[in-house]
């Protein structure tokens, strides 16, 4: 009889081990649970521990509470200025009502190809609103030209926004409410001209660069005609002064002279009569010189005579 009882009891805490072995789970960090009876969602377990469920009946489901990634494939797409791109988007999204995401999608991959459509539709819409500048430029400040005439030739204005700003109205166009998710962050990883398009717009940088170039050289050469001109406007009126100078002196030198001369002259008359006559003579008279002179001449008696006194 007691072999009958203790048989018993060993029984009866097996099936108890079994039935709570059966009806025990635990959920941990970061996940969540979804509790269902016969393939039907009956509720959802957010916290994290031991928990019971009816054994053998009803089945737990997993799903992941923290933020999952989405990285889509790059699309090509059009701006609103004409610009053709391939952009290449990244995001975070999370579950925040596991029942309605369980009802409608059951797991995780299913959400991830919800998001393939929503979110390539939504990117596509965006970018169709804005300009190229809008989704390149992280900033919304003015852009700095290196010259006043590339700004006045450029046709990029900002519009006032910049990729912040597309990134979050991307953020605010996907509604995932009803599938039971929330989109957390939006990322343009990549924007890129496509390859149809991408070796003009590299000539058109090159024939830019080179225009840029040109405008300096001849911005260069202009300054440098400005500096000769000033140069040679110097030289001028230092050569100007120097002969104003020159003139002064030798007028003053030959004031000096002419008034020594004077002088002199005064003194002794009769010896620079005889000086001026040999110079006379020496411009006149040359190796090959014949001179017919008549006795009475003034000439001839000092040409006999050269010690004579007049």
């Amino acid at each position: 009889m007691k072999t009958l009882v203790a048989a018993a009891v060993v029984a009866l805490l097996a099936i108890a081990g079994v039935l709570l072995y059966a009806s025990a789970y635990t959920v941990e960090e970061g996940k969540l649970a979804v509790i269902t009876q016969f393939g039907k969602p009956m509720g959802a377990v957010e916290n994290p521990g031991l928990h019971f469920k009816m054994p053998f009946i009803q089945e737990v489901n997993y799903l992941e509470k923290r933020l999952l990634p989405w990285d889509g494939d790059p699309e090509s797409m059009q701006t609103r200025d004409k610009k053709r791109i391939d952009i290449d988007v990244w995001a975070r999204w999370r579950i925040v009502d596991p029942l309605k995401f369980f009802v409608e999608q059951r797991t995780e991959q299913r959400g991830q190809q919800i998001l393939d459509h929503l979110l390539d539709s939504t990117v596509r819409d965006v970018v169709a609103r804005h300009k190229l500048i809008d989704v390149v430029r992280k900033s919304n400040e003015p852009l700095i030209y290196e010259t006043e005439e590339l700004q006045r030739r450029s046709g990029d204005q900002v519009s006032g926004r910049g990729r912040d700003d597309v990134e979050e109205e991307i953020l605010s166009g996907v509604d995932l409410e009803s599938y039971g998710m929330e989109l957390v962050k939006v990322r343009i990883k990549r924007v890129n001209y496509v390859e149809s398009v991408r070796k003009a717009v590299y000539e058109r940088m090159i024939s830019e660069r080179l225009r840029i170039a040109r405008l300096y050289d001849s911005e260069a050469m202009e300054e440098k005609n400005k500096i000769l001109g000033q140069t040679q406007k110097e030289l001028d009126q230092i050569e100007g002064e120097m002969e104003k100078a020159s003139a002064e002196i030798r007028g003053n030198a030959n004031a000096q002279v002419i008034q020594l001369t004077a002088e002199a002259y005064g003194q002794s008359p009769g010896f620079y009569d005889f000086l001026r006559r040999l110079e006379v003579f020496k411009q006149t008279f040359g190796a090959d010189t014949r001179l017919i002179l008549s006795t009475e001449s003034d000439l001839f008696r000092l040409l006999k005579e050269p010690g004579t006194q007049q």
